[in-house]
């Protein structure tokens, strides 16, 4: 409740005739609330323009006078508990500490000069807990009223004195003078006329004020007219509302009985929960068009498959689905792709890496790849090696040291070789020699094919020994026959590496993913 305490301040002005003047100015406190806190605003109130202007406010509590700031707790009542220092010009509020009784009293000082608020003060002396009387300068609005009225009164009281001496002057002045008592009573007739100049103005001015208080009265009771109406409308939307949430509630009550109609405890277990039954064992989530299903086959979303479990156990993720067989083929667990048709399609490890056992599928393929393609070159490399040494001389017949060099060249690897043969004696011959192969040494993985190979021998001659004539055409043709022989089986050891070497670019093609179903026959046979 808001507390209001009006006070006025009453200012006197002495002039020669010590003639009193009534203040125009009156000053109030009022006690406020605005949630829980609590503060004190001073005003003040010009009696002759009726208007009140606000001071200053000071804020005591901030948690519904559960405690006071600065431990201060303004007197609300009585009138007495505000003063006013009409020689500082300050208002004094008096109270007590955190609103006891007991202890001793405090008091804040407002300046109306300055509009600034002191600080809290201790009230100090015999009883320091005393609730202070009125001072002089102090009165409520019943005061005015009434202090006014003896103003009135007294000026009367003059002013009947003031005649009862003019009547004894006048009195005396017969005796002396009768023109000087005429000329008194035309004085007399002169001031009654002034004064009824100034009560008939003093009348006016009351009727002006009557008639701005009629107004403000009428413009109230529109102003409580209209708030009426107002309150008179929201009343009648509050009913609508309610109405409406009668009906909601209701309606809200319906769709709970139907859903818990919907919820069971599983047959023989206390735990878990069933939704739906033979008939409602579908459920959707979200709106009307492409809502997300949940049935006994798995979960849709916007009529796509999310994931799902067909006749055959087999567990389908995606509308194009991540399919894992629920059997066991050839002892391994089987997983493949299908598009939405049910067509198996290539399975894509797309953006990510595949790893087996911590290994990188694609890390192993491509170091396959490159241990294929330099094996390839490896074995390229040694044939190139072959095919130098095997230029070599063996033996040497005419001279006591015969010494050579060869060269080989093989699928776009080429290497030279050198070497020596020599006749230790009659029935001993030794050779020594080696080879290098261009393009450097080929790592395949496991091992390296280096780039030279040597090779060292030698020949025993057992039995008798003929001493070297010219080659009969007999021995010549069986020399060439032989020749002919080791040319065969040469041709065919260069077909045999060609075959190994094809076979090896198919590997290739395998670890590159370009191999063909003819290359694959090829690879059978």
């Amino acid at each position: 409740m808001k507390k209001l305490l009006a006070l006025s301040v009453i200012g006197t002005s002495f002039f020669i005739t010590s003639t009193p003047l009534r203040a125009d100015t009156f000053y109030g406190a009022d006690y406020l609330r605005n949630g829980d806190e609590r503060y004190i605003e001073v005003f003040s109130f010009d009696n002759e323009t009726n208007i009140k202007t606000k001071l200053g406010s000071y804020l005591y509590s901030t948690d519904a006078e559960a405690t006071y700031i600065n431990d201060f707790t303004p007197a609300t009542s009585p009138y007495s508990a505000k003063q006013f220092n009409a020689a500082d010009g300050k208002i004094i509020i008096y109270g007590s500490t955190n609103a006891s009784p007991n202890q001793p009293g405090k008091y804040i000082e407002f300046d109306v000069s300055e509009k600034t608020w002191s600080e809290i003060q201790d009230v100090t002396g015999e009883n320091s807990t005393f609730s202070p009387v009125m001072t002089t300068g102090w009165a409520t609005k019943n005061n005015v009223t009434s202090n006014s009225s003896n103003i009135s009164s007294n000026d009367t009281d003059i002013a009947a004195n003031a005649s009862n001496i003019s009547s004894n002057d006048t009195d005396i002045a017969a005796n002396a003078s009768n023109i000087s008592s005429n000329d008194t009573d035309i004085a007399a007739n002169a001031s009654n006329i002034s004064s009824n100049d100034t009560d008939i103005a003093a009348n006016a001015s009351n009727i002006s004020s009557n008639d701005t208080d009629i107004a403000a009265n009428a413009s109230n009771i529109s102003s409580n007219d209209t708030d009426i109406a107002s309150n008179a409308s929201n009343i009648s939307s509050n009913d609508t509302d309610i109405a409406s949430n009668a009906s909601n509630i209701s309606s809200n009550d319906t769709d709970i009985s139907a859903l818990q109609g919907l919820i069971s405890t599983k047959s023989g277990s206390t735990t878990t929960a069933r939704i739906g039954d033979s008939t409602k064992n579908t459920l959707e989530i979200g709106p009307t068009t492409n809502p997300t299903t949940i049935d006994q086959s798995g979960i849709s979303v916007s009529g796509g498959n999310l994931i799902k479990k067909d006749s055959d156990g087999n567990i389908h993720i995606g509308k194009n689905s991540f399919v894992i067989g629920d059997d066991v083929l050839n002892g391994a667990h089987p997983i493949w792709a299908e598009d939405e048709n049910g067509t198996k399609i290539p399975l894509n490890i797309y953006g990510s890496d595949l790893h087996i056992n911590g290994k990188s599928v694609q890390g192993q393929i491509d170091s396959n790849k490159s241990n294929i393609k330099n094996l390839g070159e490896g074995v390229a490399g040694s044939t190139a090696l072959t095919a130098a040494l095997s230029a070599l001389p063996q033996t040497s017949k005419e001279s006591k040291l015969s010494c050579g060099v060869g060269t080989g060249a093989y699928s776009s690897r080429y290497a030279v070789g050198f070497g020596c043969a020599s006749k230790v004696n009659k029935r001993v011959d030794i050779n020594a020699g080696g080879s290098y192969v261009f393009g450097g040494s080929k790592s395949y993985g496991g091992g390296t094919l280096d780039s030279g190979v040597v090779k060292a021998g030698f020949v025993f001659k057992l039995g008798e020994l003929n001493k070297p004539t010219q080659i009969s055409m007999k021995d010549k043709k069986v020399m060439e026959t032989k020749i002919g022989t080791l040319t065969n089986k040469n041709e065919k050891l260069q077909n045999k590496v060609s075959t190994l070497m094809a076979r090896l670019e198919r590997l290739e093609k395998i670890a590159s993913r370009d191999i063909n179903s003819q290359d694959l026959a090829l690879i059978k046979n």
